[in-house]
């Protein structure tokens, strides 16, 4: 990794006061590239490293690809693991505080031409949005993977992941949930992360939020458009993937940790959501 040359102390007292420009963090960058008016650069901090206050000219979005770190953007905190992705608006002031493992993360930056392209398909960067989606999180890795071996025909390919990932950002958009959450549907979304492995049925989730079963699923598939046994898939295989590209254990034990039945039905479930098999999905991060 490359060294460090400011300190945090140094950084804190140059920027404390006003957002620092992205471009003063160049010095934590392990590579840069431009294709097809798209700039990526891949980021690396140190354990326990915090990036005050700043702001990207661009509208951009990054995907961590190791480690973890919490970012604050207009009082909303959100807690970042592997494979989490952020879309960001241009301007928009925020800042990172990193794990006691560090960071690693790949950042896409927009030319205007790009948001103007999409602003005419109604989608606008005009606000953040996180998400752990295993179908985008697929999508990044490729295009990360793109950026790193570069070919003839890396341009062709990069413009096609990138309308992939702003159609299904643009989708995002459309369907984000209203702020007011239920108490009693937030505790069933919680017993779904708390117990994805486990088999668990729509009626006991109903009995231990104490709604009706029939109200539960219409509830919750209107209030995050799919089922509740769509979510915990996803739930499963955004787990899956981050034991793929954090450990060496074998995709059987991964899959079965998971709550998958097999193996090929984690294969299957998982080229579903993020366009690769678990092994492709593994080697990508040059891991086999």
């Amino acid at each position: 990794m490359p060294p460090v040359s400011s300190t945090l102390q140094h950084l804190r007292a140059q920027y404390y006061d006003e957002p620092m420009p992205a471009q003063d963090l160049r010095q934590y960058h392990l590579s840069e590239q431009e294709i097809a008016g798209l700039f990526g650069t891949e980021t690396y901090h140190p354990p326990n490293f915090t990036v005050p206050r700043h702001s990207h000219d661009l509208a951009s979005f990054y995907i961590v690809l190791q480690g973890g770190l919490t970012e604050v953007c207009d009082r909303v905190r959100r807690d970042l693991g592997m494979l989490s992705i952020v879309f960001t608006s241009p301007g928009e002031i925020h800042s990172n505080a990193f794990h006691s493992a560090g960071g690693r993360c790949f950042l896409v930056e927009l030319t205007p031409q790009w948001t103007d392209r999409l602003a005419i398909q109604g989608i606008e960067f005009d606000s953040s949005l996180e998400t752990n989606c295993g179908e985008l999180a697929g999508l990044a890795i490729r295009l990360y993977k793109e950026f790193r071996c570069v070919d003839k025909l890396s341009p062709l390919s990069v413009e096609g992941l990138a309308l992939e990932i702003f159609a299904s950002f643009g989708r995002r958009l459309e369907k984000a949930p209203e702020g007011y959450l239920p108490p009693w549907l937030r505790d069933a979304r919680d017993l779904l992360h708390d117990r994805f492995s486990e088999t668990i049925t729509i009626g006991e989730i109903a009995g231990q939020v104490g709604v009706h079963p029939v109200h539960l699923a219409r509830a919750f598939r209107k209030r995050y458009r799919c089922s509740l046994g769509e979510y915990q898939r996803r739930l499963r295989v955004e787990h899956a993937s981050r034991q793929l590209i954090s450990t060496r254990r074998p995709p059987a034990d991964i899959a079965l940790a998971a709550g998958f039945a097999d193996q090929p039905h984690f294969s299957r479930v998982f080229k579903k959501h993020t366009g690769m098999t678990p092994a492709r999905f593994r080697a990508t991060f040059g891991l086999s």
